[in-house]
């Protein structure tokens, strides 16, 4: 399970699997709520028996003396363990009563296909349970209520007397005025705006029963009020409606099923749908074949480059040409594009390395040669080892010194350890310097900037030096500060070909292969400069033209 193939088609399987089981429930839901829809269009015929039948539950605490009407139907009560209440017909086999009944008969949940005008929490408004009042009650307040009416109110207020459920009169007490005209009227006020009693611990316990649903939430207590139509009101109305269903459950009828059939007991109107397994099988092995073939054909083109990058990084570890040709424009052909650049990179780092110890192994034969012919012409007394012989020798010596010094530095800018030691440097004495080690430099202009003076003064020496060496001897070279940390080193010599110019700073590069190191050095001095600006976060350019002379601009961070 470890190649890409194999993911893929793991990954495409699970994703069908999950599609099939998705699709399947969602088909099953859809049944359902069609099979629920179309059971309440069978009982629409039936939705005065449905409202009769809450009705008798919302005035009764059980099923006692329930009676069904007769019609072409036949009608059948249970309790939702199915055991039956009342039944229009007879010989009931309840085996055979069908698996979803046509209607839920429950005040505190109304059926909102029978019952369209329910309200929000589908609990039956005329149920009362505990905040039913006495007939007295009923009396007194009723009394109140006409009298403030009658005396109280303005005539524009005056209305019809409205009462809630358990019989409490709805007066709406306009409590804009500073007080009540009489104290008959003030008096009534208070009356009809206290609970009585029973109202009041009826009132308190529904309070106890939401707190106790919040508290099951992790939610915190809050204080539940009346509204003007004297209902109670919460900021969670799901804990308040199961609240109140908790409270008004043992003062209606409990739950039963409605059953609508034919005289056999069938369901009328409707039909149950049963899924057919095996059809569902063959279309989920369908699915999954053809899901299964999709992903073969991606993932091998998705693969196929991904060996062919495989087979180019064998090749590329052996050493031998690694390009690709791979032309997509996805992220695979971007991976591949990437993999040529550092195939071609490596290339040319493999040509480097091998020209490298090619110049190294050349630069060092040289003077190796002359110093042992000349040792070994002394040992078998050809030459005396005179004062001149010796100089030459210390001469062929300091060109092996040179050349290592210049590689050690090179290889310490490689490696990022090249030190630096910036300081203040006056660029007019450092001029002075090289115009006195170098006659006929010309100097110009001068300044200060930071940097390492021993550096600065290898890097100029060494374009001053290069400088000379293709400048006629009746030509001029030039050192001219230009101010804000930019040095020019200028000279009318022989000049750069266009085509050579991206190489000056490659190392062991000459323009012409042909020179020696008497004639053209050893080809590290320009990468020298290049790595020691580098290293002071500087930059060097040149800018040339074949017979009209070179120059190199140096340019150093500002002070």
């Amino acid at each position: 399970m470890h190649s890409v193939l194999a993911r893929l088609l793991a990954a495409s399987v699970l994703v069908a699997l999950c599609s099939i089981t998705a699709t399947a429930w969602l088909a099953a839901q859809s049944t359902s709520t069609s099979i629920r829809q179309e059971l309440g269009a069978a009982l629409a015929g039936d939705a005065a028996t449905y409202r009769d039948l809450v009705a008798f539950a919302v005035e009764h605490r059980d099923w006692n003396g329930v009676a069904l009407p007769r019609g072409r139907s036949r009608l059948i009560l249970t309790t939702t363990d199915r055991k039956v209440i009342a039944d229009t017909g007879t010989n009931l086999d309840t085996a055979q009563l069908p698996a979803v009944p046509s209607a839920v008969v429950n005040p505190l949940e109304l059926d909102l296909s029978q019952a369209q005008d329910a309200p929000a929490d589908r609990i039956d408004a005329r149920i009362t349970g505990p905040f039913r009042l006495t007939d007295r009650e009923k009396a007194s307040l009723t009394q109140d209520a006409e009298l403030y009416v009658q005396r109280c109110q303005r005539p524009a207020e005056a209305a019809q007397l409205q009462q809630t459920a358990w019989g409490r009169p709805i007066v709406t007490i306009d409590r804009t005025r500073p007080e009540p005209s009489t104290p008959a009227c003030a008096d009534a006020e208070q009356r009809l705006s206290t609970l009585t009693l029973g109202e009041s611990a009826a009132f308190n316990e529904l309070g106890l029963l939401v707190d106790d649903c919040l508290r099951q939430r992790g939610l915190p207590a809050e204080k539940i009020t009346m509204n003007a139509l004297w209902q109670p009101v919460a900021s969670n109305a799901e804990c308040l409606a199961t609240a109140r269903r908790a409270q008004l459950q043992p003062y209606v009828a409990p739950p039963a099923y409605l059953f609508v059939t034919d005289a056999a007991g069938r369901t009328t109107q409707a039909t149950v749908v049963r899924f057919d397994v095996g059809r569902v099988a063959l279309v989920a092995a369908i699915v999954l074949v053809l899901t299964v073939g999709v992903s073969v054909v991606v993932a091998l083109r998705m693969t196929r480059p991904l060996r062919t990058l495989t087979a180019a990084a064998e090749r590329l570890r052996h050493g031998d040409d690694a390009q690709v040709d791979i032309r997509s424009r996805s992220e695979i052909g971007q991976l591949a594009r990437a993999f040529n650049d550092m195939a071609a990179h490596r290339a040319r780092t493999d040509a480097q390395r091998k020209a490298m110890t090619s110049d190294i192994s050349h630069e060092l034969r040289n003077p190796l040669g002359t110093i042992r012919s000349w040792l070994e012409g002394a040992r078998d007394s050809v030459v005396e080892l005179d004062r001149p012989t010796l100089t030459s020798l210390l001469d062929e010596a300091m060109v092996l010194q040179h050349l290592i010094d210049d590689l050690q530095d090179l290889a310490q800018a490689d490696a990022g350890e090249l030190r630096l030691h910036p300081e203040p440097v006056d660029l007019r004495d450092l001029f002075d310097q090289l115009a006195t080690a170098h006659p006929g430099l010309v100097v110009e202009g001068g300044g200060v900037v930071v940097a390492d003076p021993v550096r600065l003064r290898q890097v100029l020496t060494n374009l001053v030096t290069n400088a000379f060496r293709y400048t006629p001897s009746n030509e001029t070279v030039r050192l001219v500060s230009l101010g804000n940390g930019r040095i020019q080193v200028i000279d009318t010599g022989s000049g750069i070909a266009a085509d050579d110019l991206p190489h000056v700073f490659d190392r062991f590069w000459r323009a012409d292969r042909s020179r020696t190191r008497d004639t053209g050095g050893s080809g590290l001095g320009l990468a020298i400069v290049h790595a020691i600006v580098s290293a002071h976060s500087g930059t060097v350019t040149v800018e040339s033209e074949v017979g009209r002379g070179t120059t190199f601009t140096i340019t150093l961070p500002a002070r």
